[in-house]
């Protein structure tokens, strides 16, 4: 017959078995798939009370929507080309997003279409539009919730491309000049102070998409 002591090293790994299952649950549930909370759409802010660049390349297969006409430029004091780069995209407001921008300058970006001047780009099936941001890939509907960053790189692709095509793509997102890029600097109250003097433009007023 065991004793009790002979039964003690299978209780203490029957015990650490438990703990480890446990553990293991607690990751799935817990760490690896935490709830999601509710999204909602930035609210535009007020002139000035930003000033973040961004920059932007979108491309149908393997062409590059040329966005250097001046139609497109300064088209609203809250965000926009200037200075006949059509690449930097300039925010001079919180809560400006992506789809946000589009809308000044007279295009779409949905979750399955892209509307440029050249055409409307949908989703059929071989070709997907998908945008990659920093390096990962985002999806097109989340861009309505994203405040782009200073400093962001940004593509949106319409074509067949995935995994490593599509990063090959987005390498192709030009830098941002450094003469651009200055540090933020803001006032007490969290306001930009350093903001390039805006001339008068098209928009007096940004709603949100």
């Amino acid at each position: 017959m065991e004793n009790g002591s002979s039964r003690k090293p299978y209780i203490i790994a029957t015990l650490v078995a438990i703990a480890i299952a446990g553990s293991a649950a607690l990751y799935k549930f817990v760490i690896e798939e935490p709830p999601t909370s509710p999204r909602t759409i930035p609210v535009v802010g007020k002139v000035g009370s930003a000033h973040a660049h961004a920059s932007l390349l979108v491309m149908s297969k393997d062409k590059v929507a040329d966005f250097c006409s001046p139609l497109y430029m300064l088209k609203s004091q809250y965000v926009h080309f200037e200075n006949n780069n059509c690449t930097v995209v300039h925010r001079h407001a919180t809560g400006v997003t992506l789809p946000t921008f589009f809308k000044t300058i007279g295009l779409t970006l949905t979750q399955d279409c892209l509307i440029l001047p050249s055409g409307k780009y949908c989703d059929d099936g071989t070709n997907h539009l998908k945008a990659v941001v920093n390096g990962t890939e985002m999806s097109i509907d989340d861009l309505q919730y994203y405040e782009f960053k200073n400093n962001d790189h940004i593509l949106i692709n319409y074509g067949p491309e995935s995994g490593t095509m599509l990063k090959f793509k987005y390498n192709q997102v030009p830098e941002i000049p450094l003469d651009v890029n200055e540090p933020l600097i803001t006032d007490p109250f969290g306001n930009a102070v350093n903001n390039a003097a805006v001339t008068p433009l098209v928009n007096t007023k940004l709603d949100n998409p």
